[in-house]
């Protein structure tokens, strides 16, 4: 009886750990529990499954533990080869027929860096007889690697998202985020995703490996890596307001999350180099590293 099987599981997968949550429905308030699983080195790398038996493994432990048998999952890959990119399409196709006229130019009107990519499409304004589109393409293999394990162990995969998308939804719904030029800063211990986001739409994406992946460093090795990093946080600024909005717009706001040890010394420094209101999801219910998970929980039902 459909009853019985309300609820659903979220999961948001890095190179190094899994991270959940069961929720009842999509409202902010709704009940949930929450976790993660620490991933074995090689389980997955560059967010392709390796080790596919302890992956297995560790999905089926956690399944029994929390009888999620049969439950719906969304889920959430690594952002590490999305590419995002703004097109034009006919206004008089559907969304269904944009993805198929997308595929015929593909190699022709624009490239992508990998083949038989899986691909979502958002819609943007009208100009005349055009629609601006916004293109999600992700390696299609290594969504359905991820799918075709959680099937054998018992979960219902129903959607997949990015974590960036999945972060600033979060932010979006429960803080009524009113500016229109925000810059998510995705600050794990063995990556760093800048996503834009212009109105509340993704519409550029940077992935970079962090290669000072351990936890043990000491504080004045993390502040150099900080810096390093910041370094890059000041192109894509100045990229967007002087490349994509040629001087028309600039970042107003920043948004600060992720799993990296020195996430408090890295908003520090941040503040001393940039002059941007900078949100950092504290004061919130859980532990920072799962606003990623909670805003995957607010993913709507598909």
């Amino acid at each position: 009886m459909g009853f019985l099987n309300n609820g659903r599981v979220n999961i948001v997968i890095t190179n190094r750990v899994l991270r959940y949550s069961y929720n009842k429905n999509t409202s902010v308030d709704s009940p949930i529990t929450y976790g993660e699983a620490e991933l074995p080195a090689e389980t997955i790398k560059d967010g392709t499954i390796v080790n596919r038996a302890v992956l297995l493994e560790i999905l089926n432990r956690l399944i029994q533990e929390n009888k999620w048998k049969r439950k719906k999952l969304y889920f959430s890959v690594p952002d590490d080869t999305v590419v995002i990119r703004q097109l034009q399409i006919p206004v008089s196709l559907t969304k269904e027929e944009a993805v198929s006229y997308i595929k015929t130019q593909i190699g022709t009107s624009f490239y992508l860096p990998f083949g038989n990519p899986a691909i979502a499409v958002e819609y943007l304004d009208v100009v005349e007889t055009n629609r601006n589109i916004l293109l999600f393409a992700y390696p299609k293999e290594k969504l359905t690697a991820f799918e075709t394990v959680f099937e054998e162990a018992g979960l219902k995969p129903i959607a997949a998202d990015l974590t960036s998308l999945s972060l600033y939804r979060y932010y979006y719904q429960t803080k009524a985020g009113e500016k229109d030029h925000v810059l998510l800063i995705h600050w794990n211990q063995d990556a760093l995703v800048l996503t834009v986001f212009q109105n509340h739409k993704a519409i550029f994406t940077r992935y970079m490996n962090i290669e000072t992946a351990e936890e043990n460093i000491s504080e004045e090795s993390a502040k150099q890596i900080i810096n390093e990093y910041i370094i890059e946080i000041n192109r894509i600024i100045d990229f967007y307001q002087y490349s994509i909005t040629k001087g028309a717009s600039q970042i107003n706001q920043l948004l600060l999350s992720g799993d990296f040890p020195f996430l408090s010394t890295a908003k520090s420094s941040l503040s001393e180099a940039v002059t941007l209101p900078i949100h950092d999801f504290k004061n919130e219910e859980l532990p920072l590293k799962y606003m990623d998970v909670l805003g995957l929980a607010l993913k709507a039902d598909a």
